[in-house]
């Protein structure tokens, strides 16, 4: 039997690889991460050779963060090393993708929709397997294993809940979870082309803390607000006092997830260092907010660390917040133009839901340090020139049930969750 591929699947190989390269296990086992990079480079720059036409693919804000990020990089330390100019370069990657999915006649948001919908059913399937007998997973370094080369999984998932977590091919269960989370705000509330309970059901196996604390209440709005908008955006301003409260009082913060997750907010270490990196991270970078500090600087965070915790940082290890880590690394200017191009690409995808969603997207990027990665770039740099939703359009959306506006925004379906 012959395999035929057409352009949509070529293309979907290559945001494949863009995945992989963004938060794919290659990227901590590092085998082959550098020529995966240097691969999609190539096939980016030989579609350049390939036509004369060159779109805008990306907009003004984009480019002038990638530009803020360059000048901040250089005049901390006037030099740039090894680990901001990859950050730049992922920045041009990401800004050479979109103009290439531009040209190619494919929204890559919604190709991503499908690629994270098949990789959810792959997942699905292998899964189980790994969870019921562990043993079919075969060993490829000290922490990962596969499933048939499809599938990955962590010995210290083993180790610390007895079973393995669904990661898919991503380094991490949460990682995993953040993408199927973003995958399907884009599946529910624009493109409605696949089943949402695929993604929710993947997204529960990677038994991610942080991912489902946010997918399972956006969800739960998503379903009321396809039946009753007012009723949906008046739990979703509840949701949002009870969090604040619940944040501002730890003890029950605390006993809340031990609930739900099972797991400790102070004897887990995996918790405690990503608490400790929005609330440490931000009183280390109070000295130094309008520049940030060089890279593997963390001798602020460390004192603070060790003082209050008894531990440290190693210099490759980073803050896992991604915003966080942007105040710390590059000071306020550039954290907040960075939240100035997330809010304008949200709403221009999501219209009125824009302030949910941005909160949706904001909380994900505090739990995983995707903020930066090739993925999220083109995310944020894309441009399509798609006016937002209003009001109005999104009532007569849900009273008839039919599709969004003329520009391709759609809103929950009946079925969407």
């Amino acid at each position: 039997m012959k395999i035929r591929f057409n352009n949509r699947m070529i293309q979907g190989l290559l945001l494949l690889a863009i995945l992989l390269a963004s938060g794919g296990w290659i990227v901590v086992v590092r085998v082959g991460n550098g020529p995966l990079i240097a691969a999609i480079t190539l096939i980016l720059f030989c579609g350049f050779l390939g036509s004369a036409r060159i779109p805008r693919g990306v907009s003004f804000m984009f480019a002038l963060l990638i530009g803020l990020i360059f000048v901040v990089s250089f005049v901390q330390d006037f030099t740039i090393d090894d680990k901001e100019l990859f950050v730049i370069l992922k920045t041009l990657i990401a800004l050479l993708a979109c103009i290439h999915f531009k040209r190619s006649g494919l929204d890559f948001r919604e190709l991503f929709v499908d690629v994270m919908y098949y990789t959810a059913i792959v997942s699905l399937v292998l899964y189980p397997l790994a969870y019921v007998a562990p043993g079919i997973a075969r060993l490829i370094d000290g922490e990962y294993s596969t499933v048939l080369g499809l599938l990955y999984v962590r010995s210290s998932d083993l180790e610390r809940f007895h079973h393995y977590r669904n990661q898919g091919f991503f380094w991490e269960a949460g990682v995993y979870g953040v993408m199927l989370t973003i995958a399907y705000t884009y599946n529910v509330l624009k493109f409605r082309k696949r089943p949402s309970a695929v993604f929710l059901l993947a997204a529960l196996t990677t038994q991610s803390t942080g991912a489902l604390s946010i997918l399972l209440p956006f969800a739960g709005f998503c379903y009321v607000y396809a039946r009753q908008p007012k009723v949906a955006k008046l739990l979703a301003g509840t949701v949002v006092v009870l969090v604040v409260m619940a944040v501002s009082a730890p003890s029950i913060l605390g006993d809340a997830f031990t609930v739900l997750f099972g797991r400790n907010l102070q004897d887990d270490s995996s918790i405690l260092v990503r608490v400790n990196d929005l609330t440490l991270g931000l009183r280390a970078a109070s000295d130094s907010l309008m520049l940030g500090r060089p890279s593997g600087d963390m001798d602020a965070y460390n004192a603070l660390a060790l003082d209050e915790f008894g531990y440290v940082k190693v210099d490759d290890s980073g803050i896992s917040n991604s915003m966080t880590w942007l105040v710390y690394k590059y000071g306020v200017p550039v954290a907040l133009l960075y939240c100035v191009v997330l809010w304008m690409r949200v709403r221009k995808d999501f219209g009125s839901l824009a302030p949910l969603v941005f909160l949706v997207f904001s909380g994900l990027l505090m739990i995983e340090p995707l903020g930066a990665s090739i993925f999220v770039f083109m995310l944020l740099g894309y441009r399509d020139g798609v006016a937002s939703a209003t009001d109005a359009t999104v009532a007569e959306d849900l009273s008839t049930n039919a599709p969004g506006a003329s520009d391709g925004t759609r809103v929950v379906s009946q079925q969407g969750a």
